[in-house]
């Protein structure tokens, strides 16, 4: 049995509801189940999908303790820096109504209590995130970060064919907070940051789909979902910023993006680290194999 508090400031809504944000990684079948056999208690009640929960509600989850508490995946650690990789479709932290009962830091705090994140990722984008479990190392980090003491590189599947094999891409970046996203610009504007995406083409695993790999220079919100879409080749399960009807093509694929290498590079602040870089393989979203 697993007890938890509902934020307080979480306004009211269904109970599924709020089960699906705090833990968006159980499969429904999971939540279904336990929801038709009353195995959620609200405040000591036994209660079913019909419930509406608010801020500063106790639950009882009866619910198998792999969905609800499941280990952090640690690709390397020294107990100061922590290299993990996060799955697709789990936030790093919890969301603005702190909302979050599975997220990767709280897989992460089970192991280190007081684990910070030195970077993020959308939830939807899997791989690799730094952490530390000492504040110096965090620190360094945050300046790592800052000062491009670390490289990245993504892998991704993009659409449309490509009239070069490599390149750089450089615009400016505007964020529309009423609309949560991002807007490319060509041409500076007020409130725009400057935005530079390096890009290598790989093979073709299907018919106008590219395995494609991606470098951020700089690190600004959505930047590559929205600059690889811009420059013409969205990102395959992008509904937001790519092509929806390209993506119906592929039922079931998610976002094609994935964190699968970094760099501690040799002047970067992160000096007891300098020069190691960590992988981590994207997984086969689409095998080739299918579209032969």
């Amino acid at each position: 049995m697993t007890r938890h508090g509902v934020p307080e400031g979480v306004s009211p809504m269904p109970l599924e509801r709020y089960l699906r944000r705090a833990w968006p990684l159980v499969p429904q079948a999971v939540l279904r189940r336990a929801l038709r056999q009353r195995d959620v208690r609200v405040n000591g009640a036994r209660c079913g999908a019909e419930a509406v929960i608010r801020g500063g509600d106790e639950l009882a989850l009866y619910i198998d303790a792999k969905w609800l508490e499941p280990e952090a995946q640690v690709l390397w650690t020294d107990d100061r820096l922590i290299v993990a990789v996060k799955p697709q479709g789990l936030p790093v932290d919890a969301d603005r109504d702190g909302v979050g009962a599975d997220t990767l830091l709280t897989r992460l705090e089970r192991r280190w209590p007081g684990a910070r994140l030195c970077h993020r990722l959308d939830a939807q984008t899997g791989g690799i995130v730094l952490a530390a479990a000492d504040g110096d190392v965090w620190e360094r980090a945050f300046e790592a970060f800052r000062d491009h003491g670390v490289q990245k590189r993504y892998h991704a599947l993009a659409l449309g064919r490509f009239d070069r094999q490599a390149g750089t891409l450089r615009a400016w970046l505007v964020k529309d907070a009423r609309r949560a996203a991002v807007r490319v610009l060509h041409r500076n504007a007020p409130g725009a940051k400057p935005i530079e995406t390096r890009y290598c083409v790989g093979e073709a695993c299907a018919p106008g789909l590219y395995h494609v790999a991606l470098e951020p220079v700089t690190g600004r919100t959505h930047q590559l979902r929205a600059h690889m879409a811009d420059f013409g080749h969205p990102l395959l399960g992008d509904d937001q910023y790519g092509d929806r009807e390209a993506n119906r093509r592929f039922p079931g694929v998610r976002l094609c993006l994935w964190h699968e290498r970094i760099e501690i590079l040799p002047d970067s602040p992160l000096s007891d680290y300098a020069g190691r870089a960590f992988e981590a393989p994207a997984p086969i979203w689409i095998d080739p194999r299918e579209n032969d």
